[in-house]
């Protein structure tokens, strides 16, 4: 409600399409009211167009398979345009690390190649099973 307020709608005015032109009206009284500390705000239609939003979300959800190549497109845009707004970030750190690289040489990055490691001595389970430790219950503690 305070949203409402805030933006200088009242709630019957989303709900009733007959006050469309007094919704309007209101709209831009309240905007010359604000003068010149909202200025440079954006105003969008899609805040105008908030009386019919059941029927724009009734319609997207019964569009069925005719709206999902352009919803997909939408997605892979907005999901590439994320992954290019962090296209800096990972310059830079390829870059850094590509540096030490060279500066340090191999002795950065070091694959233990240099190091003997021998494989552990095989047990035969079946002798560790054979074991009396394994078939002895413990003492009772008092």
């Amino acid at each position: 409600m305070k949203e409402l307020k805030r933006r200088g709608m009242n709630p019957t005015s989303l709900v009733d399409d007959r006050n469309r032109k007094v919704f309007d009206e209101q709209m831009n009284l309240k905007e010359d009211e604000r003068g010149s500390l909202n200025r440079n705000m954006v105003s969008t239609e899609v805040e105008r167009n908030l009386y019919n939003q059941r029927e724009r979300s009734m319609a997207l959800n019964s569009e069925g398979l005719e709206g999902l190549i352009p919803r997909a497109r939408l997605l892979v845009t907005l999901g590439g345009t994320f992954f290019l707004a962090f296209g800096p970030l990972i310059l830079i750190t390829v870059a850094f690390f590509s540096a030490l690289y060279f500066y340090f040489g191999p002795s950065f990055v070091h694959d233990a190649t240099k190091t003997s490691i021998s494989a552990p001595p095989y047990i035969d389970p079946y002798q560790l099973l054979e074991d009396e430790r394994l078939s002895q219950t413990a003492p009772l503690v008092k």
